[in-house]
Protein backbone atom coordinates (compact mmCIF):
# COMPACT_ATOMS: atom_id res chain seq x y z
CA UNK A 1 0.00 0.00 0.00
CA UNK A 2 1.24 3.25 -1.00
CA UNK A 3 2.17 5.83 1.85
CA UNK A 4 -0.42 8.49 2.26
CA UNK A 5 0.28 12.21 1.69
CA UNK A 6 -0.46 13.03 5.63
CA UNK A 7 1.86 10.12 6.57
CA UNK A 8 4.80 11.91 4.50
CA UNK A 9 4.15 14.89 6.00
CA UNK A 10 3.71 13.52 9.22
CA UNK A 11 7.51 11.96 8.66
CA UNK A 12 8.93 15.40 7.99
CA UNK A 13 6.90 16.72 11.13
CA UNK A 14 9.21 13.94 13.37
CA UNK A 15 12.19 14.84 11.96
CA UNK A 16 12.13 18.65 12.61
CA UNK A 17 12.19 17.26 16.25
CA UNK A 18 14.95 15.15 15.57
CA UNK A 19 16.91 17.83 13.94
CA UNK A 20 15.68 19.69 16.70
CA UNK A 21 16.92 17.57 20.01
CA UNK A 22 20.41 17.03 17.91
CA UNK A 23 20.59 21.08 17.28
CA UNK A 24 20.11 21.63 20.97
CA UNK A 25 22.90 18.43 21.80
CA UNK A 26 25.31 20.37 19.89
CA UNK A 27 24.42 23.93 19.01
CA UNK A 28 28.16 24.32 17.86
CA UNK A 29 28.64 22.41 14.90
CA UNK A 30 26.91 24.85 11.97
CA UNK A 31 25.44 21.59 10.19
CA UNK A 32 22.62 21.46 12.88
CA UNK A 33 21.21 24.95 12.75
CA UNK A 34 21.67 23.83 8.78
CA UNK A 35 19.85 20.92 8.51
CA UNK A 36 17.12 22.02 11.60
CA UNK A 37 16.07 24.90 9.03
CA UNK A 38 16.18 22.75 5.94
CA UNK A 39 14.06 19.98 7.70
CA UNK A 40 11.52 22.82 8.67
CA UNK A 41 11.82 24.35 5.10
CA UNK A 42 11.04 20.95 3.51
CA UNK A 43 8.04 20.89 5.39
CA UNK A 44 6.94 24.15 4.26
CA UNK A 45 7.62 23.25 0.83
CA UNK A 46 5.89 20.33 1.03
CA UNK A 47 2.51 21.90 2.40
CA UNK A 48 3.01 24.57 -0.22
CA UNK A 49 2.91 22.18 -2.75
CA UNK A 50 -0.45 21.19 -1.59
CA UNK A 51 -1.77 24.50 -0.80
CA UNK A 52 -4.37 23.80 -3.52
CA UNK A 53 -5.90 21.04 -1.74
CA UNK A 54 -5.85 22.55 2.01
CA UNK A 55 -8.04 25.03 3.39
CA UNK A 56 -6.63 28.36 2.93
CA UNK A 57 -6.73 29.62 6.83
CA UNK A 58 -5.37 26.04 7.93
CA UNK A 59 -2.26 26.38 5.64
CA UNK A 60 -1.64 29.94 6.27
CA UNK A 61 -1.53 29.33 10.11
CA UNK A 62 0.61 26.21 9.44
CA UNK A 63 2.76 27.99 6.85
CA UNK A 64 3.56 31.19 9.02
CA UNK A 65 4.18 28.95 12.10
CA UNK A 66 6.42 27.27 10.77
CA UNK A 67 8.40 30.08 9.01
CA UNK A 68 8.72 32.17 12.58
CA UNK A 69 10.09 28.92 13.58
CA UNK A 70 12.71 28.83 11.00
CA UNK A 71 13.34 32.53 11.56
CA UNK A 72 15.02 31.97 15.07
CA UNK A 73 18.23 30.22 13.18
CA UNK A 74 18.65 32.92 10.54
CA UNK A 75 20.75 34.95 11.93
CA UNK A 76 22.95 32.10 13.24
CA UNK A 77 23.06 30.66 9.41
CA UNK A 78 24.48 33.72 7.73
CA UNK A 79 27.48 33.69 10.75
CA UNK A 80 27.73 30.79 9.90
CA UNK A 81 27.99 30.67 5.87
CA UNK A 82 29.91 34.13 6.58
CA UNK A 83 32.32 32.30 8.53
CA UNK A 84 32.73 29.74 6.21
CA UNK A 85 33.58 32.26 3.38
CA UNK A 86 35.80 33.90 5.32
CA UNK A 87 37.86 30.65 5.98
CA UNK A 88 38.04 29.81 2.74
CA UNK A 89 38.80 33.20 0.90
CA UNK A 90 42.18 32.64 4.12
CA UNK A 91 42.74 29.40 2.82
CA UNK A 92 43.06 30.49 -0.92
CA UNK A 93 45.11 34.03 -0.02
CA UNK A 94 47.78 33.01 2.89
CA UNK A 95 49.05 36.34 4.56
CA UNK A 96 51.88 36.65 6.93
CA UNK A 97 49.60 38.78 9.33
CA UNK A 98 46.80 38.58 12.65
CA UNK A 99 43.91 40.37 10.61
CA UNK A 100 42.41 36.61 9.52
CA UNK A 101 42.38 35.53 13.00
CA UNK A 102 40.99 38.74 14.72
CA UNK A 103 38.21 38.80 12.35
CA UNK A 104 37.44 35.42 12.17
CA UNK A 105 38.04 35.39 16.36
CA UNK A 106 35.47 38.31 16.37
CA UNK A 107 32.55 36.42 14.45
CA UNK A 108 33.17 33.47 16.53
CA UNK A 109 32.30 35.39 19.77
CA UNK A 110 28.99 36.60 17.61
CA UNK A 111 28.29 32.92 16.60
CA UNK A 112 28.81 32.42 20.12
CA UNK A 113 26.39 35.23 21.24
CA UNK A 114 23.78 34.37 18.76
CA UNK A 115 23.75 30.48 19.70
CA UNK A 116 23.22 31.66 23.36
CA UNK A 117 20.59 33.65 22.26
CA UNK A 118 18.64 30.93 20.96
CA UNK A 119 19.56 28.86 23.83
CA UNK A 120 17.82 31.30 26.45
CA UNK A 121 14.53 30.00 28.16
CA UNK A 122 12.02 32.56 26.50
CA UNK A 123 13.31 31.98 23.12
CA UNK A 124 13.34 28.07 22.98
CA UNK A 125 10.44 28.30 24.80
CA UNK A 126 8.71 30.32 21.88
CA UNK A 127 10.60 28.28 19.05
CA UNK A 128 9.53 24.90 20.99
CA UNK A 129 6.19 26.11 21.36
CA UNK A 130 6.09 26.85 17.35
CA UNK A 131 7.09 23.85 16.79
CA UNK A 132 4.91 21.82 18.66
CA UNK A 133 1.73 23.72 17.19
CA UNK A 134 2.47 23.13 13.97
CA UNK A 135 3.12 19.26 14.60
CA UNK A 136 -0.80 19.31 16.20
CA UNK A 137 -2.58 21.19 12.81
CA UNK A 138 -0.22 19.18 11.12
CA UNK A 139 -1.93 15.75 12.24
CA UNK A 140 -5.53 17.62 12.31
CA UNK A 141 -5.25 17.55 8.20
CA UNK A 142 -7.72 15.64 6.70
CA UNK A 143 -6.86 14.66 2.80
CA UNK A 144 -9.26 12.98 0.60
CA UNK A 145 -8.65 9.46 0.50
CA UNK A 146 -10.51 8.82 -2.53
CA UNK A 147 -8.64 11.22 -5.02
CA UNK A 148 -6.44 10.00 -7.05
CA UNK A 149 -3.15 11.38 -5.59
CA UNK A 150 -0.67 10.11 -8.47
CA UNK A 151 -2.57 12.38 -11.29
CA UNK A 152 -2.57 15.28 -9.02
CA UNK A 153 1.04 15.19 -8.26
CA UNK A 154 1.83 14.73 -11.51
CA UNK A 155 -0.28 17.43 -12.54
CA UNK A 156 1.61 19.71 -10.06
CA UNK A 157 4.92 18.96 -10.84
CA UNK A 158 4.47 19.51 -14.55
CA UNK A 159 2.58 22.81 -13.87
CA UNK A 160 5.62 23.87 -11.30
CA UNK A 161 8.46 22.70 -13.77
CA UNK A 162 7.38 24.47 -16.27
CA UNK A 163 6.42 27.82 -14.93
CA UNK A 164 9.63 27.73 -12.62
CA UNK A 165 11.64 26.83 -15.86
CA UNK A 166 9.73 29.55 -18.51
CA UNK A 167 10.72 31.99 -14.96
CA UNK A 168 14.27 31.08 -14.84
CA UNK A 169 14.64 32.18 -18.46
CA UNK A 170 13.01 35.60 -18.10
CA UNK A 171 14.71 36.47 -14.99
CA UNK A 172 16.69 39.56 -14.53
CA UNK A 173 20.04 38.97 -13.04
CA UNK A 174 20.08 41.88 -11.82
CA UNK A 175 16.80 41.71 -9.72
CA UNK A 176 18.08 39.91 -5.96
CA UNK A 177 14.39 39.70 -4.74
CA UNK A 178 13.08 37.92 -7.63
CA UNK A 179 16.18 35.50 -7.71
CA UNK A 180 15.54 35.06 -3.91
CA UNK A 181 11.54 34.40 -4.71
CA UNK A 182 12.51 31.57 -7.94
CA UNK A 183 15.48 30.20 -5.36
CA UNK A 184 12.37 29.10 -3.43
CA UNK A 185 10.46 27.94 -5.87
CA UNK A 186 12.90 25.85 -6.81
CA UNK A 187 13.32 24.37 -3.45
CA UNK A 188 9.83 23.89 -3.30
CA UNK A 189 9.34 21.95 -6.44
CA UNK A 190 12.55 20.15 -5.11
CA UNK A 191 11.48 18.74 -2.17
CA UNK A 192 7.99 18.14 -3.62
CA UNK A 193 9.85 15.80 -6.17
CA UNK A 194 11.97 13.88 -3.60
CA UNK A 195 9.20 12.93 -0.99
CA UNK A 196 6.26 12.48 -3.69
CA UNK A 197 7.73 10.53 -5.78
CA UNK A 198 6.73 7.52 -5.03
CA UNK A 199 2.79 9.25 -6.48
CA UNK A 200 4.78 10.37 -10.10
CA UNK A 201 8.31 8.78 -10.21
CA UNK A 202 9.09 9.46 -13.82
CA UNK A 203 8.06 12.95 -13.75
CA UNK A 204 9.41 13.69 -10.05
CA UNK A 205 13.16 12.70 -11.31
CA UNK A 206 13.11 14.74 -13.97
CA UNK A 207 11.72 17.67 -12.12
CA UNK A 208 13.99 17.29 -9.32
CA UNK A 209 17.55 17.61 -11.59
CA UNK A 210 15.80 20.37 -12.97
CA UNK A 211 14.55 22.29 -9.68
CA UNK A 212 18.36 21.43 -8.25
CA UNK A 213 19.93 23.08 -11.24
CA UNK A 214 17.61 26.25 -10.49
CA UNK A 215 18.39 26.44 -7.01
CA UNK A 216 22.23 25.81 -6.85
CA UNK A 217 22.32 28.67 -9.35
CA UNK A 218 20.13 31.02 -7.87
CA UNK A 219 21.89 29.94 -4.55
CA UNK A 220 25.11 31.10 -5.39
CA UNK A 221 23.62 34.61 -6.29
CA UNK A 222 21.82 34.84 -2.99
CA UNK A 223 24.44 33.52 -0.95
CA UNK A 224 26.61 36.60 -2.44
CA UNK A 225 24.47 38.82 -1.55
CA UNK A 226 23.66 38.07 2.23
CA UNK A 227 27.82 37.95 2.42
CA UNK A 228 28.75 40.98 1.08
CA UNK A 229 25.81 42.93 2.95
CA UNK A 230 27.25 41.05 5.99
CA UNK A 231 30.65 41.97 5.29
CA UNK A 232 29.67 46.13 4.27
CA UNK A 233 28.54 46.26 8.02
CA UNK A 234 31.61 45.02 9.61
CA UNK A 235 33.24 47.15 7.50
CA UNK A 236 31.57 50.35 8.34
CA UNK A 237 31.89 48.99 12.17
CA UNK A 238 35.60 48.45 12.62
CA UNK A 239 37.98 51.24 13.07
CA UNK A 240 41.04 48.31 12.07
CA UNK A 241 42.12 50.00 8.83
CA UNK A 242 43.46 46.32 7.68
CA UNK A 243 40.55 44.76 8.94
CA UNK A 244 38.67 47.02 7.05
CA UNK A 245 40.40 46.68 3.89
CA UNK A 246 40.03 43.19 3.75
CA UNK A 247 36.61 42.98 4.42
CA UNK A 248 35.66 45.06 1.61
CA UNK A 249 38.40 42.66 -0.82
CA UNK A 250 36.17 40.10 0.14
CA UNK A 251 33.29 41.81 -0.28
CA UNK A 252 34.54 42.55 -3.70
CA UNK A 253 34.64 38.43 -4.78
CA UNK A 254 31.46 38.53 -3.31
CA UNK A 255 29.90 40.70 -5.84
CA UNK A 256 31.32 38.88 -8.67
CA UNK A 257 28.57 36.37 -7.98
CA UNK A 258 25.89 38.36 -8.49
CA UNK A 259 25.15 37.57 -12.00
CA UNK A 260 23.08 34.64 -12.36
CA UNK A 261 25.71 31.71 -14.40
CA UNK A 262 22.19 30.12 -16.77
Amino acid sequence: MMTSILTILQQRSTAIQTELIRFRNNPYDPNRAHDLRVAIRTLRSLLKFLKPQLDSATFNELDQTLSEAAQTFGPLRELDVLLAEIGSYAFEHPQENTVYFQLLKKLHHKRTAEMQRILTPAVWHKLTSELTAADIQLNQLKFNQTKKWSQSVNYELTRRSKKLSWQFRQIDPAQYQQTHQLRKKAKTLRYAAIYFVKFASKKAKKSRRQAEKIQNVCGVVTDAHVNAALLQNLAQQTDNSAEKQLLVEIKQTQQKSFHLKK
